[in-house]
């Protein structure tokens, strides 16, 4: 109620027609009055509803428009964390390309809001570092990247890593409206206006909650077009703190260690190679976590650690001239000791875009493989996530407490988030049947947890009661597998495993995803427009457990032309079903 009389009263007076004949000084007094109401009146319409995030995104605004300091001690930490980037904190676009932007730079100095090269508002910086800026025009249709400059008053001037991804429909039409904030490392944040109306999300948090939206995903690597499940703005399900009850699944062990203290053996393969002028993109797979050093032709590239689910991409320069070369990827331990390697060689087109792949995945001499399917390392992530999410729900209710209502909802939306992650799995196409018999069963358990947690009242004393029962379904669901017997034939204890590949061949139907990489950006450079994403999808269906998950060092193929009903099939995910 309070914010909609904010929002009356300040329509009111920017709506307000400044009568002729005033003086010139009162002239000027009303249209900085108008002006001023206009912008507060955009940052009020922009607020979230959570109180507490509202009462942040005022504090922001308060400071922006008047200049005030924010308290000293925040000012001291800022200044010891050195030069501060310009990032987005909170984005609101509407579907007729009006955009409202806030965030944080280095105190004051001037910020320029980029599209392209072309500067589409600036805002003044005060003491704070705080920063509102309301766009002088509508975003064009189309497809927009907005990047913030910020310049001091000494002249140096500064680029934000973050870059808000827009397309604005062309018939004014919210559903098709894509509002993304992306940093090369980092989980891309999606803000989508919803059916019905336009609503902000702080691009800062990427679980920044809405009421009662439709689910659909998440991402590292991160793609395409879709609100997150329950709501969530982000493409990412935040990493969860570790419960102090220690019912979350526990830590794995090191790469290439076991619980005996015994050297594993970690498998490892090279999928696939780009060049791009003198750059080179070494992508491929190993254990999870495994640190990973890349070379060409005995040369070192530069080194990686493979993420959750083993994936890695190694990027460096390398001057290669046209002709055959060999590729190396050597596991090392914690000291640098190699542990296995992979080797392949490969023929170096002419040009400067070059792009080759492995043939078929290698084995050693037995015809053996301890490399994790990529699969299995997604499920375990994603079971590990629903133990760390039941671990924060209990941990409200530790030591007798009884948590209040915005705690329990967001802890229990977590959770139900994470569960339906599990349960909605499904293996690869090619995936062994073993495997497949443990992701049913995995998924079937998630279900079942699910559905006694969704059928609880929202009481947390009904919660509360639930916690032994679910906590019990939660640990037969993040229970650690034994450990696979090794291999027979170990490498001997002096020399590392080396795995001979066969070459890898020309494939410029395909592409590597590195950090900061997503489906929407890929089909815009592909097809021309990044809605046309679900052509690449549809294409990798069997490599692509979640749409929303892609992650640096999967390996995609890229049809050549988009499907006819590409944009189509965009609307239909949104609208929540299934291509």
């Amino acid at each position: 109620a309070s914010k909609t009389k904010a929002i009356g009263a300040l329509k009111a007076l920017a709506d307000f027609a400044i009568p002729d004949g005033l003086d010139p000084a009162t002239q000027t007094v009303a249209a900085k009055a108008k002006d001023g109401a206009a912008k507060a009146l955009a940052i009020v319409q922009a607020l979230p509803e959570n109180v507490a995030d509202a009462l942040a995104a005022i504090a922001k605004a308060e400071a922006a428009l008047t200049g005030a300091p924010e308290p000293a001690a925040a000012t001291t930490a800022a200044k010891d964390a050195g030069p501060k980037l310009p990032a987005f904190d909170v984005l609101r676009v509407e579907p007729d390309g009006s955009t409202v932007i806030a965030g944080s730079a280095e105190p004051n100095g001037k910020l320029e809001v980029l599209d392209g090269e072309k500067v589409v508002t600036t805002a003044d910086v005060g003491a704070s570092g705080d920063f509102a800026a309301v766009l002088d025009d509508p975003l064009s249709a189309g497809d927009h990247q907005l990047v913030l400059k910020f310049t001091s008053k000494d002249g140096k001037s500064m680029l934000s890593e973050e870059v808000a991804t827009i397309s604005v429909p062309k018939d004014g039409n919210g559903a098709d409206l894509l509002a993304m904030v992306s940093k090369p490392g980092a989980a891309s944040r999606i803000i989508t206006a919803p059916k019905g109306g336009t609503e902000v999300a702080d691009a800062s948090n990427p679980a920044s909650p809405l009421a009662d939206k439709p689910a659909t995903g998440e991402t590292s690597a991160a793609p395409a077009a879709t609100p997150a499940p329950t709501g969530e703005l982000a493409l990412q399900t935040p990493g969860l703190p570790d419960a102090a009850s220690g019912s979350a699944n526990p830590q794995p062990a090191a790469p290439g260690t076991a619980e005996s203290g015994k050297t594993v053996a970690p498998d490892v393969m090279v999928n696939a190679v780009e060049i791009e002028g003198n750059k080179i993109f070494i992508a491929g797979t190993t254990r999870s976590n495994a640190k990973v050093l890349g070379y060409a032709d005995d040369s070192l590239v530069g080194q990686d650690t493979a993420g959750s689910d083993g994936h890695f991409v190694i990027d460096g320069v390398a001057a290669l001239s046209v002709g055959d070369h060999k590729i190396r990827v050597d596991v090392v331990d914690a000291a640098g000791k190699v542990i296995v390697r992979a080797s392949v060689n490969f023929n170096r087109p002419a040009g400067d875009q070059v792009r080759v792949a492995a043939q078929s995945v290698p084995s050693d001499a037995s015809g053996a493989s301890s490399l994790v399917p990529l699969d299995e390392g997604e499920l375990g992530k994603r079971k590990a996530e629903a133990g760390k999410a039941f671990g924060l729900l209990k941990g409200l209710f530790a030591d007798g407490k009884q948590p209040g209502d915005e705690q329990l909802a967001a802890a229990r939306s977590a959770t139900e988030f994470a569960l339906r992650s599990v349960a909605d799995f499904r293996p690869a196409v090619d995936a062994s049947d073993v495997f497949k018999q443990a992701s049913g069963s995995a998924s079937q358990t998630a279900a079942n947890a699910l559905k006694l947690l969704q059928g609880l009242p929202k009481d947390a004393k009904s919660v509360g009661a639930a916690l032994d029962r679910l906590g019990a379904i939660i640990a037969e669901l993040t229970a650690t597998p034994a450990p696979a017997a090794p291999a027979a034939n170990d490498a001997a204890s002096n020399e590392p495993k080396t795995i001979q590949q066969a070459p890898l061949t020309a494939n410029n139907a395909a592409v590597i995803i590195r950090r900061g990489d997503t489906l929407w950006q890929i089909s815009r450079r592909t097809y021309g427009l990044g809605v046309r994403y679900t052509t690449i999808y549809i294409a990798n269906e069997d490599k692509i457990v979640d749409p929303d998950r892609i992650r640096p060092g999967q390996i995609f193929g890229l049809p050549k032309d988009a499907l006819p009903n590409a944009e189509e099939l965009h609307r239909k995910r949104l609208s929540g079903q299934h291509l």
